[in-house]
């Protein structure tokens, strides 16, 4: 964890570097501009009454440690042997690049031979249209039917018509809430796993569950066949932007009927364990049923992070629905294969699919700052990620966003001013933390991002410093581009005067 100032400033003294957003500029074309309300109100405070299960107000102040921006997007699919579902300790995942998208570090194990010919044959067989082209609803695969990448049941009594046949049945039944419908085409040893997902999936409020047969299937050796599945789902009542998960499947045929025989396991929260919800106005927060009674509490605090989150929907509209997951200990490690990430981290965002966070923060006092942090990176990063040279911006905006009253600033101004006094090379561009970083030198780095994403912001006013954050991490435009385009004045001249910033706070 990381600490923040053991201390409270003195009563309506200004916290360093505290803002109130102002109106973003026009939104992009074709956006949903978002209502920006007069005044934050006191909702985005994050002190509240004490309970017998969190601190007083006057209580230290903590700042709690964010996922860096390891997990921005989601794997875009699951499938043997599963290319994406990973956890870089250091920089974020790689997904499936959009063709201006500058590539990622991607782990050792990430490339192994027989991922890269996976991945090979699956873009081989939908395309090199990145990762919103995979979610885009009526966008046929390539080398199948407009009816059969389209989850129709093309005409015919292929062994493909039967199972495409057999997976719409289950997905009929799933939108209906007829589970025995749902399971009644499988294999033995499935019921457990089928029934589990079913109940989340329903729980989650899934309104699309659309198949799609990926690959034309293969006869094994025992005579089933084998085809990846793409399910294209959407969760809470009008949601209209669709995910796609994509698993392996193997089937039995007799006559017209196909069965399940095996059907993959993956580790996306709602797949791998069984869930409970609780909804508001514009969150879905889940758990498993140890965590069921923390949902609500979590829900009032992420409604309130969502308001402000949205004023910040600067190039996409803001989600329909935020979506929270709230993990134990053992689904922090497993959910999204995320071993690697660390209990000293509170949460991370998977972008629009949703963000994870630790169930022992549920009862926290800055719980609705975390929440804030990670809704800021669905709003301002989305599926339009950036490099780790980009993340002290990453990072830098979503604390921004969330240090509505300078809490934030005020925890992490102590070990700025170490980090500084040690030799701080001045930079303000800087990377992700050393793995073996200290609690002192993260906070440090997290803080320097801070201050320069609100010195940007004071500067030369919040619309612009977003316009530049888009070029930048969404563009991918270089900041000795960005800066006179947006600033009206050299890279090197904006950097020196935040830099001069974080030396005097």
């Amino acid at each position: 964890m990381i600490h923040g100032d053991d201390s409270e400033p003195a009563a309506g003294a200004a916290a360093p570097g505290s803002h109130e957003p102002t109106a973003p500029g026009p939104a992009a074309p074709g956006s949903q501009e978002p209502t920006v309300p007069a005044e934050p109100g006191p909702a985005l405070a994050v002190t509240e009454e004490p309970t017998a299960t969190e601190p007083a107000a006057t209580a230290a102040v903590v700042i709690p440690q964010q996922r860096g921006p390891e997990m921005y997007v989601p794997p875009p699919f699951s499938a043997p042997p599963s290319p994406y579902q990973y956890g870089a300790p250091a920089y974020p995942p790689p997904v499936p690049p959009k063709p201006r998208r500058r590539g990622l570090v991607i782990s050792a194990s990430v490339l192994g031979t027989v991922i890269v010919i996976a991945l090979a044959v699956f873009i081989a067989s939908i395309g090199a249209r990145g990762p919103n082209a995979l979610a885009g609803a009526g966008h046929p695969l390539a080398g199948r039917s407009g009816a059969a990448a389209n989850g129709e049941a093309p005409k015919g009594d292929s062994i493909s018509d039967k199972i495409l046949g057999a997976l719409q049945q289950q997905s009929k039944a799933l939108l209906a809430g007829d589970q025995a419908g749902y399971s009644a085409g499988i294999g033995a040893g499935l019921q457990d796993g089928f029934n589990r997902r079913f109940g989340s999936l329903r729980a989650m409020g899934v309104q699309t569950w659309k198949p799609t047969l990926v690959d034309k299937p293969e006869q094994n050796t025992d005579g089933t066949w084998s085809v990846l599945v793409r399910w294209d789902y959407c969760f809470g009542q009008g949601c209209t932007v669709l995910f796609p998960q994509v698993v392996q499947t193997s089937w039995t045929i007799a006559g017209d009927k196909a069965t399940v025989a095996k059907y993959e396991q993956t580790s996306e929260p709602w797949d791998a364990s069984a869930l409970q919800t609780s909804v508001g106005r514009r969150v879905i927060v889940a758990g498993s049923a140890a965590n069921a009674s923390k949902l609500q509490r979590v829900v009032t605090k992420a409604d309130a992070a969502a308001d402000v989150a949205d004023r910040y929907a600067h190039w996409d509209p803001a989600p329909k629905w935020y979506i929270v997951y709230i993990a134990g200990a053992s689904e922090w490690t497993s959910w999204w294969d995320n071993g690697d990430i660390g209990a000293s981290y509170d949460g991370y965002s998977t972008g629009p699919r949703g963000i994870v966070m630790q169930s022992a923060d549920a009862t926290q006092q800055w719980l609705q700052v975390l929440l804030t942090h990670e809704f800021g990176h669905v709003v301002t990063v989305g599926e339009d990620y950036g490099t780790a040279k980009d993340w002290w911006m990453t990072e830098g905006i979503a604390d921004y966003i969330s240090d509505r009253d300078g809490t934030t600033m005020r925890g992490r101004l102590p070990d700025v001013r170490k980090f500084v006094k040690k030799g701080w090379n001045g930079k303000i561009t800087m990377g992700p933390p050393p793995e073996n970083a200290s609690d002192e030198e993260i906070d440090a780095r997290y803080g320097i991002a801070l201050i320069a994403i609100s010195c940007l912001a004071k500067k030369y006013g919040e619309p612009k410093m977003l316009d530049f954050f888009g070029d930048v991490v969404r563009k991918n435009v270089p900041l000795e581009s960005a800066s006179p385009s947006r600033f009206g004045a050299d890279w090197p001249s904006v950097e020196a005067a935040c830099e001069a910033q974080v030396r005097n706070s």
